[in-house]
């Protein structure tokens, strides 16, 4: 069968990646707002299969280079977009991030997946990924070789997920760093203050457990309680690119004026540290 080919653009390369303008980046020198090192810890890469999903179906990685240039952030996280397979997507992911080091990549799996240790593992340690990313609440299975692997987790809350169904995940397992996403956020007007309540009473409770702002910062009072409820030293900074904005997203943390350490911790350090970068 054809390798198919999920980030490359270009008839002649493939689906959705163009390579001479990516690699060309590699070498690009960077430069950060005031001389500030940042890290989006959330971002989409990918063409996905499912047509009717508008949104998934163009996050190229030179889409996402634009405005990560415009926020003038230094480096992201990124992963797949939605798809019913992960392997290839996951491949693909790896071959960007090795290739441009701007790029961080992360795996993404199906708490459903077929063999989902087993891809994991070949993920990370032939691949060459930093972490998963998670849709949903994930099994035993997945959660037991993130602990092997000690790599952290990404796991979307809020946005229709209550965060509190991630209370077993962080107390099972201590040892495992569990980032719950936008602030447990959620749009709907019965969720909107109860959902980000959870997820802030968890990055309390749970020394493993922190929380990042992506997409959360449309509404500035869910940013502003997590500050100061959870600490600078639990948020992490990430924007959901490319569906949101990393240019307003950041606008909107810099808008609370915290004090600059605080900022580094959010911006960079936190996950600089839990990456050992």
């Amino acid at each position: 069968m054809k390798r198919r080919h999920f980030l490359k653009t270009t008839a002649s390369a493939g689906l959705f990646l163009s390579g001479a303008k990516v690699l060309a980046s590699e070498n690009k020198s960077i430069k950060s707002v005031n001389n500030q090192t940042i890290i989006d810890c959330h971002m989409h890469i990918g063409r996905g299969e499912r047509l009717s999903d508008v949104f998934q179906i163009d996050c190229t990685p030179e889409r996402a280079e634009v405005l990560l240039d415009k926020a003038g952030i230094n480096r992201a996280i990124i992963f797949p977009v939605a798809y019913d397979d992960f392997r290839q997507p996951n491949r693909e992911i790896a071959e960007l991030a090795a290739k441009n080091k701007r790029f961080i990549g992360f795996a993404r799996l199906s708490p459903n997946s077929p063999n989902a240790g087993a891809q994991l593992e070949q993920a990370v340690r032939e691949w060459g990924l930093r972490g998963l990313k998670l849709g949903n609440v994930p099994n035993r299975e997945i959660m037991d070789k993130v602990r092997e692997l000690q790599i952290p987790v990404l796991a979307h809350c809020g946005m229709g997920l209550a965060p509190v169904l991630y209370e077993g995940v962080a107390k099972s397992y201590p040892d495992v760093t569990l980032i719950l996403a936008h602030l447990g956020f959620d749009q709907s007007w019965s969720n909107m203050f109860a959902y980000p309540e959870q997820a802030n009473y968890l990055a309390r409770k749970y020394k493993n457990v922190y929380l990042d702002t992506s997409a959360a910062t449309w509404i500035s009072y869910t940013l502003e309680h997590a500050v100061a409820e959870v600490g600078a030293d639990k948020l992490i900074f990430g924007s959901d690119g490319p569906w949101f904005s990393p240019s307003i997203m950041l606008a909107c943390l810099r808008e609370l004026e915290l004090p600059e350490r605080d900022m580094r911790k959010i911006l960079y350090e936190n996950i600089a540290k839990i990456l050992n970068l």
